[in-house]
């Protein structure tokens, strides 16, 4: 099979897979296009990529798109590590009806993508990465030659995960604000970055987007955005190795929520990576880059054809 199974265009689905954990699926773009599994950030949900529904039609790749447990639709898997929910989202090809197919993983969806990238192989046509999350731990608590990066960073994906009631605490706080007065806590959070994320973020589509993607993430609370961060945190154990799919890195260099030079040194480990260095753009240059990032996931994807 090479077609997702009951899915409809901008609709929401629960798909249950062989091991009965149930995921919350949406399809954007064209419908008969090259199958993307597409991973969305955190904390996010299926809904990021409706702003690329369009953009995906046009360059003729369907984009399927699910939520991680604990966000949207679906529940959440406690005690998850990188490697466990790999093996169950190993799944979702199946139950999507899909044989072979590109991966694309957005910020704190990375990991998952690269994860998934190894485990699966050649069912894998194209890798694309964007703004991604690399394996900080892997590469800054190493004993050998540790990347250095800011305060902020360590703090926030080293030092926060390893005290679960602080990081809950805060998560807590930080999702209730949100729902209350969303686009207040969205003006306020625009402060925090730098002016090249702030004039994108501050135009309506993509503000409303945002919005939307986020109360759907946290419909159920916060436990989705609290386990990412500690699965974040931790070593990624992955053989890069396994990965036989070309891939495509689109890395900012402006970007003050992920650790760019670790974004960087992620190209390097994957055998086949192309890297676009966005000179002056920060975490959120997707936004003005859908077509671009989507023309050059089609031209890998038709490379490994």
């Amino acid at each position: 099979m090479d077609a997702p199974v009951g899915l409809q265009p901008g609709t929401a689905h629960v798909v249950t897979l062989k091991s009965g954990r149930r995921f919350g699926v949406a399809q954007f773009g064209d419908p008969d296009g090259l199958p993307v599994i597409a991973l969305h950030g955190a904390p996010a949900s299926r809904l990021m990529f409706d702003v690329a529904n369009e953009h995906a039609r046009a360059a003729g790749l369907r984009l399927i798109a699910f939520d991680r447990p604990g966000y949207g639709l679906s529940p959440l898997d406690y005690g998850a590590s990188l490697s466990s929910r790999t093996e169950t989202f190993a799944e979702l090809p199946e139950a999507l009806g899909l044989d072979r197919f590109a991966l694309l993983g957005i910020s704190g969806g990375a990991p998952y993508a690269v994860a998934l990238a190894a485990r699966l192989g050649g069912k894998v046509t194209a890798l694309g990465l964007v703004s991604p999350l690399g394996p900080v731990a892997d590469l800054v608590c190493t004993e050998a030659n540790p990347l250095r990066i800011s305060t902020a960073h360590r703090w926030f994906f080293i030092d926060l995960p390893r005290h679960p009631w602080l990081l809950r605490l805060n998560a807590e706080i930080t999702a209730r604000s949100f729902r209350i007065a969303p686009k207040f806590f969205s003006s306020m959070f625009l402060h925090v970055l730098p002016d090249v994320d702030r004039v994108i973020l501050e135009r309506e589509d993509v503000a409303t987007s945002m919005i939307d993607m986020t109360l759907e993430a946290t419909r159920h609370g916060i436990s989705g955005g609290v386990a990412d961060l500690e699965i974040y945190g931790q070593p990624w154990h992955v053989d890069y190795g396994t990965i036989t799919a070309p891939a495509r890195l689109w890395q900012g260099t402006a970007d003050t929520i992920v650790p760019s030079n670790v974004a960087f040194k992620l190209a390097e480990l994957l055998p086949d990576c192309a890297l676009s260095r966005v000179d002056n753009a920060g975490h959120f240059f997707v936004y003005d880059a859908i077509p671009d990032v989507l023309a050059g996931l089609r031209e890998l994807t038709l490379r490994a054809k």
